[in-house]
């Protein structure tokens, strides 16, 4: 009996041993699946701890071109495919020289950096700082000739592109401001447009474009403006010409910069007149066609704005793809949030810059889009106060040159780059707290946000209700007001008063190292200058008030 039993047991177990044997078999067969299955249903990919976004970096951080086809099985390094980075084309920095012109030495150390940033290329706006043949149109501090090879020079070593900019119809103002010239203005009050039907229009612009392709002899591009003509048709001469010719205002507008386009083109064969696109956008794309401005210029599609696509809709780029075989697109990394700010919003910035990518991603099967310029704006026109210094606004640049590097456009990290290219420590995006750092430049940088914290702190203070309720005006004149009021009200007066000495001091000497006396000047003028005064009106009010031992009965009409 026992041994029948061990008979069956034994069977029992021959019997469930194959069994298994067969469903290993059967699960086995059943369970090839191909790696990049496997990877999309599981959703198993690398995370960048620089930052925390999806990424083709393995988990060590180690990058490698690796097929998702043979994506590793369990125990071997999970690698996926290098993305491409935000942005490929050129990536041209502005030089806005019509205020603040670094001393040409300063160059040797910024063009490096820009380089290691990613940059390719220089966009740089003369003004009135290139030696044109014209003796009256150059500034008294104008860069020489030696200057501007110096300049090119340091850019060549740098593998930098330069393109010149020179203006050709809107913002003339530094030329149409003098008496010599007045007579071009399309409206006799105001320098800002050249008139394009007078005799003398074209022969001068005609001489600043030869000044400037001969001075640049290796460009490949000059840009020649035409942003924000906002005067137009208006004169006697224009009035007359569009009469004759039965033109439209947009027709001589066309009919000014395809003459411009033409002699460029004509001369200089080389060299491809690129224009700023704002005065595109309300044409129609039968005007820009009629007009054979695509065969001329490429476009320089501009907005600083982080709402890019929302002025820049889908028609206008339908549009510009029917036209032109290929565009430039131009951000901001400074002077575009205010024409008297001196510090820089790199956070707003950066959202300028991302909108753009998304926008470009949009309609990249549509336009070759050639690159982008980076403008950073010195002045809002030639009139205007000076905004953020070039050093003040550089981490900006570094931030957002790094940011198009990446791959990832959601990500709100400042790139790892820019830090340590700039040297900074923490609190980059918030600079007013101390970020730092140590680039060309940043003491500059460091001593501006430094006067921002502290004319913050001024502010709070003439906020106070003390002030406000006891400082007023009607208490100066009347000489009327509680000492200890007037006391709490100002006890942080004479800390902000030598605060601001030892700023301008440090200031002046920071600003030595890159700029000419008379931006010193300038800007200690604009942005020290009023606060010290507002401070010394306060102290004068608060010395006033105090001196009285005894007031009067009221009413005080007799005392206004």
């Amino acid at each position: 009996m026992l041994k029948l039993r061990l008979q069956k047991v034994m069977l029992l177990i021959s019997f469930f041993t194959v069994l298994f044997v067969l469903y290993q078999l059967s699960f086995n067969e059943t369970t090839q699946v191909n790696p990049k299955e496997l990877l999309m249903k599981n959703n198993i990919i690398a995370m960048d701890s620089d930052y925390g976004r999806k990424s083709p970096y393995e988990m060590s951080g180690e990058l490698r071109k690796t097929s998702i086809n043979n994506f590793p099985l369990l125990g071997q390094s999970v690698t996926t495919r290098s993305l491409p980075p935000l942005f490929t084309g050129h990536k041209i920095v502005h030089l806005d020289l019509k205020g603040a012109p670094a001393k040409v030495s300063y160059y040797k150390d910024f063009f490096p950096l820009i380089r290691s940033l990613g940059a390719t290329g220089l966009l740089v706006e003369y003004e009135d700082m290139f030696p044109y043949s014209n003796g009256d149109i150059p500034a008294a501090n104008m860069y020489s000739r030696t200057d501007i090879k110096s300049i090119l020079k340091t850019a060549e070593e740098n593998n930098l592109e330069v393109i010149p900019l020179v203006q050709t119809f809107g913002h003339l103002e530094f030329v149409l401001k003098l008496k010599e010239f007045e007579n071009l203005r399309e409206v006799p009050n105001y320098p800002q447009v050249i008139c394009p039907s007078r005799n003398g229009t074209m022969p001068l612009l005609r001489g600043m474009i030869d000044d400037i392709v001969t001075m640049h002899p290796a460009s490949r591009y000059i840009h020649i403006g035409c942003d924000e003509v906002y005067n137009l048709g208006e004169c006697n001469q224009c009035l007359d010409k569009m009469l004759k010719e039965n033109w439209t205002k947009k027709q001589l507008f066309f009919n000014h910069i395809v003459t411009v386009a033409s002699y460029i083109k004509e001369k200089y064969p080389n060299v491809k007149p690129l224009m700023w696109d704002d005065e595109f956008r309300k044409m129609t794309l039968q005007e820009l066609i009629d007009s054979n401005i695509g065969s001329l210029i490429e476009p320089v599609v501009w907005k600083y704005t982080p709402t890019v696509d929302v002025y820049l809709p889908a028609e206008i780029w339908v549009k510009y793809s029917s036209v032109f075989g290929s565009v430039w697109i131009a951000s901001a990394f400074k002077g575009a949030t205010g024409p008297d700010k001196f510090v820089t919003d790199i956070s707003y910035h950066m959202e300028n810059h991302r909108a753009w990518m998304k926008l470009v991603s949009t309609y990249a099967d549509r336009l070759v889009f050639k690159g982008i310029m980076i403008t950073g704006w010195q002045r809002y026109d030639h009139f205007a106060v000076l905004c953020e210094l070039l050093p003040v606004g550089l981490p900006s640049l570094a931030v957002n040159l790094a940011f198009m590097l990446q791959h990832d456009v959601e990500s709100q990290r400042v790139p790892k780059l820019a830090t340590d290219m700039l040297k900074c420590g923490h609190g980059l995006m918030h600079p007013k707290m101390g970020a730092h750092c140590n680039f060309p430049g940043s003491a500059v940088y460091e001593k501006a946000n430094q006067l921002a914290s502290l004319l913050d702190q001024i502010s709070e203070m003439m906020d106070l209700s003390e002030v406000k309720g006891w400082l007023n005006e009607y208490n100066i004149q009347t000489g009327f007001s509680s000492p200890a009021h007037v006391e709490g009200a100002t006890s942080e007066l004479d800390r902000f008063k030598m605060e601001l000495v030892y700023l301008e001091q440090d200031m002046r000497a920071a600003m030595a190292e890159m700029f000419g006396p008379d931006t010193i000047q300038e800007w200690v003028y604009t942005y020290i200058t009023p606060a010290n005064k507002r401070l010394q009106a306060l102290w004068d009010a608060k010395e006033q008030l105090l001196a009285h031992r005894n007031w009067p009965r009221r009413p005080l009409i007799g005392e206004l």
